[in-house]
């Protein structure tokens, strides 16, 4: 079967879902929801992403140079899609979808409180599409609830992850399968 170009990516699926986390210069916490993340190099650790040269995640970015990632868990689907709202720019997400948040070690944008794992990144390199522009993160400082990481791994079974699929549908990682 010919798959509409236009729809290609979507065979790319699921993607883990993660809220960015940023500040503007005057302090001002934004969050969104991104599904086009990916691990680029493991050392340096190196994390990219894509969005819209209008979002407020970018406009951040450029401004102070950090971002932190959240890995969204299945029990806050509800507050991550309120994130996604096209709210007025200086309004913070988290507050709007009551996630709490707690400062970063290296970073000024917070980490969120419900997500069981977090990347603090610094800008290292964009690359700049017609519509989009890619984002690579150095992970300067890494975190993870206790139970969320074992055996030197997330432990898929307690994050349950959300995972992107299409439009507003999502699956969750509920186990591993080994070969």
């Amino acid at each position: 079967m010919q798959v509409d170009l236009k729809d290609a990516y979507l065979l790319i699926a699921p993607r883990p879902i993660v809220l960015i986390t940023t500040v503007d210069r005057k302090g001002r916490i934004n969050a969104a929801p991104m599904s086009w993340v990916t691990p680029v190099e493991s050392d340096p650790p190196i994390v990219a992403f894509s969005t819209s040269y209008e979002s407020d995640t970018y406009h951040n970015i450029c401004e102070t140079e950090e971002f932190v990632l959240n890995l969204v868990p299945e029990k806050i689907k509800k507050q991550m899609y309120l994130c996604s709202k096209n709210f007025p720019r200086g309004v913070n997400e988290l507050e709007k979808a009551h996630l709490g948040w707690e400062p970063s070690l290296k970073v000024k944008p917070p980490r969120i409180v419900e997500c069981p794992a977090n990347l603090e990144c610094r800008l290292d390199w964009t690359h700049e599409g017609p519509e989009y522009v890619v984002i690579g993160g150095r992970v300067v400082a890494a975190h993870a609830h206790k139970e969320a990481f074992k055996d030197g791994r997330l432990n898929i079974s307690f994050v349950r992850p959300l995972l992107h699929v299409s439009d507003k549908n999502f699956v969750v990682g509920e186990h591993e399968v080994g070969l």
